[in-house]
């Protein structure tokens, strides 16, 4: 498999790290330190998950990696891109979200569209009502006049965030969205065939940011931290390795202020850490599960959350 991790800087600089897939020449395929790619000075955001989608100043957005699924550009059979192309049929993009196995965007207007499918043309995101383009890019119409600010997800399950701090589920993972009883049998069901319709998750605060993962979380404005999902690798964030289908306050966190799947940022500068690690040794592989929240540094502001991918 191919690693690699991507940066953007304030300066509009994109920078690479890993192994392969750089976009700039190394010695052997391998560079550790980060470098900047030459030729890209007007980078907003880039987003990464076995593929990489580059957001630019002007609404166009770019990826390089994995194709399977055609999440880059479906019209090429090629599986792996090496250098930066330009998703075509998709502008005036704001925010972008590169998923296992589909490409997801929202647009000025608040729009949310998704590329990606596993099987041919119209591929599987039209089981989300959607308007499909002649480039594939599906419009999924149930957020319409939504003025959605945030988006993420998957093929099967799409997470967002509206400009009145309401955060909607829709898909397929019953886990994953958040409104069942852990008692309603849904506890280890992972796949349904049918949609689960957009719904509001049920919080007691306006949703200020949220992160989609094997755990999900939602941070509210008052600075607490709530999660569901996965539990199986601690990535909860509850104590336990059980599925919690239902959002819950995650303890021993307060006054939060940034945030992903595996780690916290308080106002006070300290950062915190859960979820399942691994430790590769010569001779073995060692996994171990961190089901709360551990505080692992001090006087630390996280700016913006980076994270490394293994790539198809």
């Amino acid at each position: 498999t191919n690693s690699w991790s991507a940066g953007v800087k304030d300066d509009g600089t994109l920078w690479t790290w890993g192994t392969d897939s750089l976009l700039r020449e190394t010695k052997t395929g391998q560079d550790p330190t980060p470098r900047q790619v030459e030729g890209v000075n007007d980078a907003v955001a880039v987003s990464g998950a076995g593929h990489m989608l580059l957001l630019k100043e002007d609404g166009t957005v770019w990826g390089w990696g994995s194709n399977y699924h055609g999440k880059i550009d479906p019209s090429d059979d090629d599986t792996f891109i090496e250098e930066l192309r330009q998703i075509q049929g998709i502008e005036n993009v704001v925010d972008i979200d590169a998923s296992e196995f589909a490409s997801i965007f929202l647009t000025q207007d608040g729009s949310v569209y998704i590329l990606g499918n596993k099987n041919d043309y119209p591929s599987e995101c039209n089981d989300y009502p959607s308007e499909c383009n002649e480039f594939r890019i599906c419009k999924i119409t149930m957020f319409n006049d939504m003025n959605i600010v945030k988006v993420q997800g998957s093929i099967s399950t799409i997470f967002a965030l509206n400009d009145k701090g309401e955060m909607y589920t829709t898909g397929f993972y019953p886990k994953d969205l958040g409104r069942f009883e852990d008692n309603s049998g849904y506890q280890n069901f992972k796949h349904k065939k049918d949609l689960f319709g957009l719904e509001k998750v049920n919080v007691p605060r306006k949703v200020v940011d949220f992160s989609y993962g094997f755990g999900n979380f939602a941070l509210l404005e008052d600075g607490s931290l709530w999660s569901w999902g996965d539990g199986s690798g601690g990535w909860t964030a509850q104590g336990t390795l059980q599925n919690s289908l239902k959002p819950k306050k995650v303890d021993g966190l307060s006054k939060v202020v940034k945030m992903n799947s595996y780690s916290a940022n308080t106002d006070n500068g300290d950062l915190y850490i859960w979820g399942m690690y691994t430790f590769e040794g010569k001779m073995s592989s060692n996994r171990s599960n961190i089901s709360r929240p551990i505080k692992v540094m001090s006087n630390i502001r996280v700016s913006q959350y980076v994270e490394g991918n293994g790539n198809e």
